[in-house]
């Protein structure tokens, strides 16, 4: 629809419900969009009351705590755009959710807490003050609409004869024009049509007894709605497309509490793009959420990131979990793999690994490729387990390997060691030990003391790995070494020291194993993988100060590290950054050959309680990188 009355739907407020009653008709009222709802039918559907009875609008709960509507609900002036402030909202807002019939007490009635506006069409999120029980949300249709699609419409605005109807109505539409972001729907009988009070309602699809949210009604021309003019006998609906802002709608509903990050080209453009499995917490009837999450590189930075699986109604616990990426079936392109923790069965630890195949569009859903209960190995425990990927045999395929931790033994030596997960093309071979500190040169070795990267340090087309490892305290300095283990055709040699601090710079300096985050790629584009290490200083001059430091791969292991950046003379040292709310992982972000670091940034919740994520990029100018920039973040500043 176009031109200056199909605005008139914009102004979405009904008169108060004390005044209204005086205009409504004695027994059944015929509702405009069809029929009153049955008992419990369509329960998703919201009524929103603004400013104690000045405005009135329909919504749809998408989470326990969430309700989708139209922006322009919450304009200062609906007619003149649905552009609004995110935050609390200006008027006491009530919304009412799993009441059919208004007047009885079922249901919830909950108060509005928060706006998180859309931006780009008129869309906004509504947060409630606390989840609503017994209702379950309506889920987002996965599939674009086309012309002549059947939907349906619930709302509580008024009909043909009711000013304030006291009950749900609803009708069948059908989609007459797609384009862009808008729908146009007809009524599939003469007098369906919306009204005041419908703004924001759903538009779904019902399929096998359940609906699919497709769109939210936005603007109307409210032909033949009571209070109307009666030469205005125009029904067409304008509405707004949700298949495609899916992912800002799980974003926004279930901000992630926590998170771990890796990279891998996943959609096989030549830039290395960004997983995220993201913990979202329980959900309202006790299960433990998780999701992927992928954040696609365009050369200059990322697209807002897509949701590519989602545990759903199935259980999966984040801190269960140790995620890593490599082409696992050697198709070319980058899986995902997740070494999940079971804890206890029985009277054994019990592991399994999980993959996400790669299917270009999407991923397949996890996968089950081993477990330790049905294996050789019988018990497993994750707690002790340092994961890391590469293709160790030079087949083509990523192979896994975990640094595993047996504990002292009974000569109160460490006992550590490290085994390979061999891929097959379709899973995983058994995990073979490949190397044992009670049988190396180096007796004890300590698990807890070791941080796990691999990469081809020497260039020898091998992934070898390195460990970090922390030392106690030398004449008070911190201690740190860097060891190399070099792949040859066998399996892996004997781990050996390649750097030092006690002897670095005359051993004069110091080094914290604990204030050092690695991370692995081939900065300088020498065909040879490099190791970065992010660093945690103490406090300067009251700021949080963090640097980076890089140690070049060589034929022997690993350069001198070096220091590539630092927050102490970044923006002139006006900056702060805090190295504990930093996740770096490495790849090549741009497609220029060298690889970048992106730092995921935990800004912790802002003013209005909510979580807030930002990605950092250090792009490589091969010896050196280029100064931090932002280049995504969640829009909730």
């Amino acid at each position: 629809m176009s031109g200056k009355g199909s605005r008139i739907a914009w102004i979405a407020g009904v008169i108060a419900t004390s005044v209204a009653a005086g205009f409504a008709t004695a027994g059944p009222a015929v509702a405009v969009v069809g029929d009153e709802a049955k008992d419990g039918q369509y329960a998703f559907t919201a009524k929103l009351d603004i400013g104690d009875g000045k405005r009135s609008c329909t919504g749809a709960l998408v989470e326990n705590q969430w309700v989708l509507t139209a922006a322009s609900c919450f304009a200062d002036d609906p007619s003149q755009g649905f552009r609004i402030t995110g935050g609390a909202p200006k008027m006491p807002t009530k919304v009412t959710v799993g009441r059919t019939d208004l007047t009885h007490n079922d249901g919830t009635v909950v108060e509005a807490i928060e706006l998180v506006p859309r931006g780009d069409r008129d869309l906004v999120m509504v947060k409630l003050k606390t989840p609503v029980s017994g209702v379950k949300p309506v889920e987002l249709t996965k599939y674009a609409p086309r012309t002549g699609d059947d939907l349906r419409i619930a709302g509580y605005g008024r009909t043909k004869d009711e000013w304030a109807p006291e009950r749900l109505h609803t009708a069948a539409f059908g989609v007459s024009s797609v384009s862009g972001a808008t729908l146009d729907l007809t009524g599939k009988t003469a007098d369906a049509a919306l009204c005041k009070g419908d703004t924001g309602s759903p538009a779904f699809r019902e399929k096998n007894g359940s609906a699919e949210l497709a769109a939210i009604n936005t603007n109307f021309w409210q032909g033949g709605c009571f209070g109307t003019d009666e030469a205005e006998t125009r029904k067409g609906i304008s509405s707004i497309r949700v298949d495609d802002v899916a992912d800002w709608v799980l974003q926004v509903s279930s901000l992630p509490k926590r998170f771990a990050t890796a990279s891998g080209d996943f959609d096989g453009d030549g830039k290395a793009d960004l997983a995220m499995l993201t913990d979202y917490g329980q959900t309202a009837d006790g299960r433990s959420r998780a999701a992927l999450w992928i954040y696609t590189a365009n050369g200059d930075g990322y697209r807002s990131p897509r949701s590519v699986w989602d545990s759903g109604t199935d259980s999966w616990r984040w801190e269960a979990s140790k995620l890593t990426t490599g082409d696992f079936n050697g198709d070319g392109k980058t899986d995902l793999a997740v070494l999940y923790n079971y804890g206890l069965d029985g009277n054994r630890m019990r592991s399994s690994l999980f993959t996400f195949t790669n299917q270009g569009d999407h991923f397949d859903s996890h996968r089950k490729v081993w477990d330790s209960a049905a294996s050789t190995w019988k018990s497993w425990n994750w707690n002790a387990s340092k994961l890391t990927s590469g293709d160790f045999n030079g087949d083509g395929k990523t192979d896994l390997a975990v640094l595993y931790n047996y504990g002292k033994g009974a000569d109160g030596l460490n006992g550590s060691a490290l085994l390979t997960f061999t891929s097959n093309g379709n899973g995983v071979d058994e995990p073979r030990k490949v190397w044992d500190s009670s049988t190396s040169v180096w007796k004890s070795w300590s698990w807890d003391a070791s941080k796990l990267a691999s990469g081809d340090f020497n260039g020898d087309g091998k992934t070898d790995l390195a460990v970090l490892y922390g030392y106690d305290k030398l004449d008070g300095r911190n201690r740190t070494a860097l060891y190399f283990t070099a792949n040859d055709n066998n399996g892996f040699n004997e781990p050996r020291k390649a750097w030092d601090s006690s002897t670095w710079k005359d051993g004069k300096d110091s080094w914290s194993w604990d204030a050092s985050k690695l991370t692995t790629g081939d900065f300088n584009g020498d065909g040879k993988t490099d190791l970065a290490v992010l660093y945690g200083y103490d406090k300067l001059d009251g700021r949080n100060r963090t640097g980076l430091w890089v140690f070049d791969g060589s034929k022997d292991g690993f350069g001198e590290p070096r220091k590539v950046w630092d927050t102490a003379t970044w923006m002139n040292g006006k900056e702060s950054w805090n190295w504990a709310s930093s996740e770096p992982v490495a790849g090549d972000f741009n497609g220029d050959g060298k690889a970048d670091l992106t730092i995921t940034y935990d800004y912790g919740l802002n003013k209005a309680g909510r979580a807030q994520i930002g990605l950092w990029a250090f792009a490589s100018k091969g010896g050196t990188f280029a100064d931090p920039r932002r280049v995504w973040d969640n829009g909730l500043d």
